[in-house]
């Protein structure tokens, strides 16, 4: 990989709507690093508006005829030495027509050290989303996952990586864990206490919490591709399909005897990591011993990628009922909107931060 870098595409900021009315952005934003996608949380005028890149890239054979219908297309790439890495959601249109499987620049939450070409190609697909700072030192709360209890490495290179690239566009960067998130976006209501679980592509992301305080947090590195990887193995088919079929089409409602072969697989996987993140779950209570005493029992909010397709809190929920859980629970829930919650749980970070700095 060379220095040479290349983007195109970015996002136009348009200053007024349709109706001619005032766009007013409301300083901070929030940002979900995630394995499988990136998104980017900011409040305009009273709604919140999200954009979003998926964090992939797939290379090409570099010519100057390719790089040409890649401009006049305006699809996002880094251009190597002898190589063109599309990146974002072309990238997985160009595997699923040439058959072959997308990279990722990160790995299990964090960025991958396997893929020499990971900071240039993780750079331009969070500067896509992100836009230039509304102000100096902009604050911006992004994501970050929780401790591993099952994989081998920390968060701190990556960590610092992500920051680094935030403050040289001039931000006032700040690292928030990715379950936290996921209780500052939907639990004010209940006072911020409750548990908060992000299944994400990479990892999925667990937090209890008191009044905002984390009591504890961790992740796991079974979640989205995970799956993903399984059902390629045991159905023999790329993984891009099994990924672009889950995204688009899964159904976990359906009956096991109308099921494909390819879904029955899914459903199992699913069935596993569900069970896999709730026994974590009681390890992890069991181990800690001295867990606050709740008042009443308490909510649990699930989000993220891998919880959307149909039927999944359904699914959720029947495990549940059949775990010995050691907390009390007062009702689970999805998120209204699973994809964006992490983002929207950063930006509410940031602008609490923001007035309390003020």
């Amino acid at each position: 990989m060379t220095k040479q870098q290349h983007a195109r595409g970015s996002m136009a900021k348009e200053n007024r709507t349709k109706t001619n009315k005032l766009v007013l952005p409301q300083m901070g934003k929030g940002l979900d690093v995630g394995t499988a996608f990136i998104y980017c949380a900011q409040k305009i005028n009273s709604q919140v508006s999200f954009r979003a890149q998926r964090d992939a890239f797939f290379d090409v054979e570099y010519s100057e005829f390719t790089q040409g219908i890649l401009e006049k297309s305006n699809v996002k790439y880094v251009l190597g030495q002898d190589k063109i890495y599309v990146v974002g959601s072309d990238a997985m249109k160009f595997a699923n027509v040439f058959g072959g499987n997308t990279r990722r620049p990160l790995k299990s939450g964090v960025i991958s050290a396997k893929e020499t070409e990971a900071l240039p190609i993780i750079e331009l697909i969070i500067k896509s989303v992100l836009e230039p700072p509304a102000e100096k030192n902009e604050i911006c709360y992004f994501s970050v996952p929780g401790p591993p209890i099952d994989a081998d490495f920390d968060n701190i290179y990556h960590q610092n990586i992500i920051k680094g690239f935030l403050e040289k566009w001039g931000y006032q960067a700040k690292p928030l864990n990715e379950g936290l998130a996921v209780i500052f976006s939907e639990l004010a209501e209940d006072n911020f206490t409750g548990m908060g679980i992000s299944f994400g592509g990479g990892m999925a992301n667990v937090c209890l919490s008191l009044m905002s305080a984390p009591v504890f947090s961790f992740s796991v590195a079974k979640a989205g591709d995970w799956i993903d990887e399984q059902v390629a193995i045991v159905t023999n088919e790329p993984i891009s399909k099994i990924t672009t079929f889950k995204e688009n089409f899964l159904n976990l409602k359906k009956s096991e005897s109308s099921m494909t072969k390819t879904e029955h697989a899914l459903s199992i996987y699913y069935d596993h990591l569900i069970e896999y993140v709730l026994d974590q779950i009681k390890k992890e209570v069991e181990e800690k011993g001295k867990i606050p005493e709740f008042e009443t029992p308490i909510p649990i909010i699930v989000s993220g990628g891998t919880a959307n397709p149909q039927g999944f809190i359904e699914r959720f929920k029947e495990i549940l009922g059949k775990t010995s859980f050691p907390l009390k629970v007062k009702e689970v829930r999805m998120a209204p909107h699973p994809l964006y919650t992490v983002a929207k749980g950063a930006l509410i970070a940031a602008i609490a931060d923001r007035k309390r700095t003020n």
